[in-house]
């Protein structure tokens, strides 16, 4: 979260600190309530409230975030906390080992528990979740945000606290700061128009920067009056006003962004949605079109980052493995659902639906469904629900996405074997062992995702019919050893992700996939080779190769020095790994070779050099034999950016190498670190070996400089 791009809030935030951390009140745990329109800030406030470096993280000894949305089930709200408190799902675990795990964590300790977005208005239920917190230590506080202040009253709040609107002034700050370049060298004209519509958000900094995000893709005087002169602001009740700014920075989307944006309609509330699944989802879907220069992926990352910029997805994070994440505001989701009006159902005992619906989201429910309701179905998300099997159903023509989280098997085996015209399949925490045969009948698939499904330990040798598969991931699946050899098959497979999986190696067959452009392996820590004999036979188009915590994994083969479409290889923590292949200068393309805890590894080819494009290396380790290349190598990466660490410099030989590195020259790089040997070369015991720029004098480091 950028604390800077955040105006006008430093006054409240500075009062809501204040009362969480005060020690004259009596009471175990203080309740502090934020209340507020939708879109007022509150969740922003919040926010800055958890990462506050200073008094938060000194005062408390745990600090945790749960967003609870409308739902209030005490049995979910407890796995949200477990999640919160141990970064993972209960999965399954019995709830009074969840509550005994959350009891023993917070013992003793002094905690803060933000719990954003509280619809609840029932003390009852609200006592139930208290007690699952009565471990903690006193002075213990609770950070909540709500919309209704019936809700602060009903958990006693210790302090509450009314969420101001923003000034006018730092209501044209955020105005143009989400204009963004489009601010820049605009004519006065504009910027009037500009401010009158600025003042008609009322200081609601959600209407404020999706108009103003509208408003930056818009050339024309006309278009920005319309916005001005539209009927639709015409209202005085705040809370629809902000609902009058959304619907109209929606009007006022391209078509194409539309599509997009409503079919984000099918996932509950505070869901993170996965930008890579997402864009399958809208390729399954035919949103992106296909006949371009550029690869639909591609395509479609535009697309989500316009959604960005309008403010109609939000909170974008990127993980450890590059995963790109966002979330949809709560406003923003309930909008979504309002346009679609009947074409989208939430609840199975919808009849008069039927005929009309086209986004099926079912969550915790349990009984028959009408097997009517699939007929037009083109988007499907089921969690949790305990449906009745109707064999009678009829294979959907109309469905494209279909996502299933926590069901049973055989709910599994009926859908697969019914929606053969999907395009996209995600399998959430099923207990199977094998995935359904069916699913080679599912002609139109272009994208499986198989995930924390921990059981599986096959797919089926008839994956390669998926003539159209253009994704495949496996993730969390540790009893999957390999992949069936018909994967060579699968034609049109352009990116395999396997994270968390016992793979020890890949079929023969990859080398017939000349499509593929991302190949990913993360913390799989069996694998040991990256294919198993060479060349590459037609892996030509590879983009992209990622081999993140593969501790097992000891060397790249020389072919790989032939893929001269290779713009991304991350190697980071393969522990294991010694060598890098001679000739490895010849990817000129190559942006990122990262290197980063490859703490064996004994030197870098000769001709690293020739990188140019290099953007992100982590590690140079210089090598104490021919075939390694020397430090002056470093001397034209001067794109290098972020941490560099050079190891072994005691076998830097000639002054004259070291001065041609050049390293004030690479602005980049933020951090260095400089070894005179390998720390990693004698052992623990040698780990006083490191020299850092700050521990070594001007003298000893002259050499470098």
């Amino acid at each position: 979260m950028d604390e800077t791009s955040i105006f006008g809030r430093d006054k409240e935030k500075n009062w809501v600190i204040s009362k969480l951390t005060e020690s004259s009140i009596q009471q175990n745990i203080k309740i502090v309530s934020v209340i507020g329109l939708g879109g007022s800030g509150k969740t922003t406030l919040a926010k800055l409230v958890f990462n506050d470096g200073n008094t938060i993280k000194q005062h408390f000894e745990l600090i945790l975030w749960v967003h609870v949305s409308r739902e209030f089930d005490v049995e979910k709200l407890v796995e949200k906390l477990y999640e919160a408190i141990a970064g993972d799902k209960p999965n399954h675990l019995p709830l009074q080992r969840v509550s005994r795990t959350i009891s023993d964590k917070l013992a003793g300790k002094k905690f803060l528990v933000v719990m954003d977005d509280v619809w609840t208005e029932d003390h009852a239920h609200w006592e139930q979740f208290m007690v699952h917190l009565k471990s903690g230590a006193p002075g213990s506080s609770i950070l909540l945000t709500a919309r209704s202040r019936k809700v602060a009253e009903a958990v006693d709040s210790t302090y509450t606290f009314d969420m101001p609107f923003l000034s006018e002034d730092n209501s044209q700050k955020v105005f143009e700061q989400n204009l963004g370049s489009a601010a820049i060298g605009l004519d006065p004209e504009f910027l009037q128009i500009g401010t009158e519509i600025m003042k008609k958000c009322s200081g609601v900094p959600l209407a404020i920067k999706v108009l103003a995000g509208v408003l930056r893709g818009m050339k024309g005087i006309e278009e920005w009056q319309s916005i001005r002169d539209s009927n639709l602001l015409d209202v005085e009740d705040e809370e629809r006003k902000i609902f009058a700014c959304l619907l109209l920075s929606y009007i006022h989307l391209p078509h194409h962004l539309k599509r997009c944006f409503l079919h984000c309609s099918i996932f509950p509330r505070g869901y993170v949605i996965k930008r890579r699944h997402l864009i399958s989802q809208w390729i399954a879907h035919g949103f992106i079109p296909t006949n371009q220069a550029q690869q639909p992926e591609d395509v479609g990352i535009g697309y989500f980052d316009s959604l960005l910029k309008v403010g109609f997805l939000q909170d974008q994070e990127q993980d450890h493995s590059d995963e790109v994440t966002c979330k949809m505001h709560d406003l923003i989701h309930d909008l979504s659902r309002k346009i679609l009006q009947d074409e989208f159902v939430s609840g199975i005992e919808t009849i008069d639906q039927t005929k009309k619906c086209r986004y099926l989201s079912l969550t915790s429910c349990s009984g028959k469904v009408d097997r009517k309701l699939y007929d037009k179905v083109r988007a499907f998300y089921v969690s949790r629900c305990k449906l009745a099997s109707d064999r009678t159903m009829n294979k959907q023509r109309c469905i494209r996405t279909v996502i299933l989280k926590y069901m049973n098997i055989d709910s599994l085996h009926l859908f697969v074997s019914n929606f053969e015209y999907m395009g996209y399949l995600e399998i959430s925490n099923v207990n199977c062992e094998a995935l359904p045969d069916a699913i080679s009948h599912c002609w139109n698939l272009k994208a499986l995702h198989v995930i924390k499904c921990t059981r599986l330990a096959n797919l089926p040798e008839s994956i390669g019919k998926l003539k159209k598969l253009r994704t495949l991931e496996l993730n969390v699946a540790w009893n999957v050893k390999s992949l069936p050899q018909s994967i060579g098959d699968c034609d049109s497979l352009g990116s395999l992700y396997l994270e968390n999986c016992g793979i020890k190696d890949m079929p023969n067959s990859i080398e017939k996939l000349e499509n593929l452009r991302v190949l990913s392996f993360v913390y799989c820590t069996d694998l040991q080779q990256l294919l198993p004999s060479e060349p590459y036979g037609k892996l030509r188009n590879l983009q992209t190769i990622t081999l993140t915590f593969c501790t097992a994994f000891k060397h790249l083969p020389q072919c790989i020095t032939l893929l001269g479409h290779l713009q991304y290889v991350d190697l980071s923590c393969c522990t294991e790994l010694r060598e890098l292949p001679e000739g490895i200068g010849a990817l000129k393309k190559l942006e990122v070779l990262n290197l980063e805890r490859c703490r064996r590894l004994c030197g870098l080819p000769a001709g690293c050099g020739q990188l140019i494009r290099l953007q992100q290396l982590g590690l140079f380790v210089i090598g104490d034999r021919t075939k390694h290349a020397r430090i002056s190598e470093l001397e034209k990466l001067d794109k290098l950016n972020g941490e560099l660490q050079i190891k072994n410099i005691k076998h830097v030989k000639d002054p004259f190498d070291a001065e041609m590195v050049h390293l004030k020259r690479k602005n980049g790089i933020r951090k260095l670190s400089l070894d005179w040997s390998s720390r990693w070369e004698f052992g623990a015991s040698h780990m006083e070996e490191k020299l850092s720029v700050e521990e070594r004098t001007e003298e000893e480091l002259s050499i470098i400089y």
